[in-house]
């Protein structure tokens, strides 16, 4: 079936997630071929917030500055009866208590997935992703030692030849279904419409500035979308029982009617750009992994769109998943390695899945409900390998434990220790000043000179408490030592190496 192309990963879908995917790994060094049968990336805005965790991921691919110029800071949320009222924030924003404890090198941001998606794909192929769009799965064949994927696309039909599958062709996954993979959880009834559309707000704004803002005298929430140079407005709002089996693109005088209505502005002429209609659940799949495909993003799990944890976590799954797919492929760790990328992220996912589920069932302007967990804890505190009750660690008293992040401090040269974490190979952070022959540790020493002053009790209270700290290619804490002669131990325990050897690399590209 026409020509056969050699690659280490396939990555299927280029939205959000796949467009991570196919930059983390590339950044691994690991040769990765993304396809999408869309012709373009989103058009759609989609998901907006982006964490203070993406923002580090981000940072990491050294594209922290361009998301910025592509979005604004994030300011916050309000309620109100129409946006000429008076705003009574309700959600502050979240960049504000990430900045009072000093918690990451970086802040949350509000980034449209449309602007958002363009920077990863630019960033990927920058670091060798071969990125196609318009092309097709037709089918998916697993060998042995490999899985041809089928593809049709600009060209022509092509088989191209992986070790391993990354599936992020979204909520309605065909890879999912093809390979008989099931989602279990809980449906949301209703359906929303949502229109991206142009209007001068600012006699309602009068120089406010707001992410978004419920406006109960529509039942609509309104989004800012682009930012100062470039600004869009979203309407969201639920399908009136009249709508029933229309058109979107039929709907502009009702839309008309109910952003006049939000707005408190009688004669607003908005200029509609996009139209879509929408429904959701809470849904996760019952396994992440089948053979050498992989779930991602949309495709593992599907949540109502509260809280801006959707994609975020979407683009944790990718970073989680990357680091493990590049160990195997470069022969570096055995493939039992990757059937950690199941056991830490599905039950991580499961609980912020039910967290947003629990946010939807709010009213808008309602304080924390019970069993609510705070976001910061959610976008730094994830505690991989526990059980519900310490999923999530407070980032401003990190524990150091094994499968929590590993913890910002500040460096007296202005860059963050995380700065310093090499993302192909595990960090040992340590006070010491070691010498190393084992190709896969990076030494980070540190003295208390290399500090920046107002971060010296925090190093104490964390990297302190041992001789050296192992963290993972992921920045994610694999364990202490106080007798350095264990790290190659730890290593091994970590990659899921048993023997003396390991031959991780079964079939190579081009054999």
């Amino acid at each position: 079936m026409g020509v056969t192309i050699d690659t280490d990963v396939v990555v299927v879908g280029g939205g959000l997630v796949g467009s991570a995917s196919a930059a983390l790994l590339a950044r691994q060094g690991v040769a990765v071929t993304l396809v999408e049968r869309r012709p373009s990336t989103s058009v759609h805005p989609k998901a907006r917030l982006v964490t203070v965790r993406s923002m580090e991921l981000y940072r990491g691919l050294g594209i922290e500055s361009a998301v910025r110029a592509a979005g604004e800071p994030s300011h916050g949320f309000a309620v109100t009866d129409t946006l000429s009222g008076d705003l009574s924030t309700w959600i502050a924003p979240p960049a504000d208590e990430v900045e009072a404890g000093d918690l990451s090198p970086t802040t949350p941001y509000s980034c449209d997935q449309q602007r958002l998606e363009p920077i990863l794909l630019s960033a990927a192929g920058d670091l060798g992703a071969d990125v196609r769009f318009g092309t097709t799965v037709v089918d998916v064949v697993e060998r042995p030692d490999a899985v041809e994927v089928r593809v049709q696309g600009p060209d022509g039909p092509r088989v191209i030849r992986a070790q391993f599958v990354v599936a992020a062709d979204g909520a309605r996954s065909a890879l999912r279904e093809r390979l008989g993979v099931a989602m279990s959880g809980t449906e949301v009834p209703g359906r929303s419409v949502s229109a991206v559309f142009r209007a001068d707000l600012e006699p309602a704004l009068r120089g406010r500035t707001v992410d978004a803002v419920f406006c109960r005298a529509a039942g609509a929430f309104l989004f800012a979308r682009g930012n100062g140079v470039d600004r869009r407005w979203q309407l969201g709002t639920y399908v009136r029982p009249e709508w029933t089996g229309r058109d979107p693109g039929d709907l502009t005088a009702e839309l008309t009617g109910v952003l006049r209505e939000a707005t408190g502005m009688p004669d607003v002429q908005p200029v509609l750009e996009d139209v879509a209609l929408w429904s959701t659940g809470a849904f996760v799949a019952d396994r992440f992994r089948s053979g050498r495909v992989f779930l991602v993003g949309d495709a593992a799990h599907v949540m109502p769109p509260y809280g801006g944890l959707g994609g975020n976590t979407g683009v944790q799954d990718a970073h989680a998943l990357a680091w493990m797919l590049a160990a195997v492929v470069r022969g570096d760790a055995p493939e039992p390695l990757l059937d950690r990328y199941e056991t830490e992220r599905r039950p991580i996912d499961r609980l912020i899945v039910d967290q947003a589920l629990l946010r939807s069932r709010k009213a808008p302007g309602q304080g924390p409900a019970e069993g609510e967990v705070d976001p910061l804890r959610i976008s730094l505190g994830q505690h991989y390998g526990t059980n519900e009750a310490a999923a999530f660690d407070d980032p401003a008293r990190p524990t150091m434990a094994t499968g929590t992040r590993a913890p910002h401090v500040a460096l007296a040269d202005g860059r963050s220790l995380l700065d310093r974490f090499d993302p192909r190979r595990f960090t040992v952070v340590t006070a010491e000043h070691l010498a190393v022959a084992d190709h896969r540790l990076h030494v980070v020493s540190v003295g208390l000179a290399d500090l920046d002053p107002r971060h010296g009790g925090r190093w104490m209270d964390t990297y302190g408490r041992a001789t050296a700290h192992l963290v993972r290619p992921d920045g994610i804490l694999a364990g202490a030592v106080d007798d350095t002669d264990d790290l190659g131990r730890l290593v091994d325990r970590t990659l899921a190496i048993t023997g003396s050897s390991v031959d991780g690399r079964r079939w190579r590209r081009g054999d």
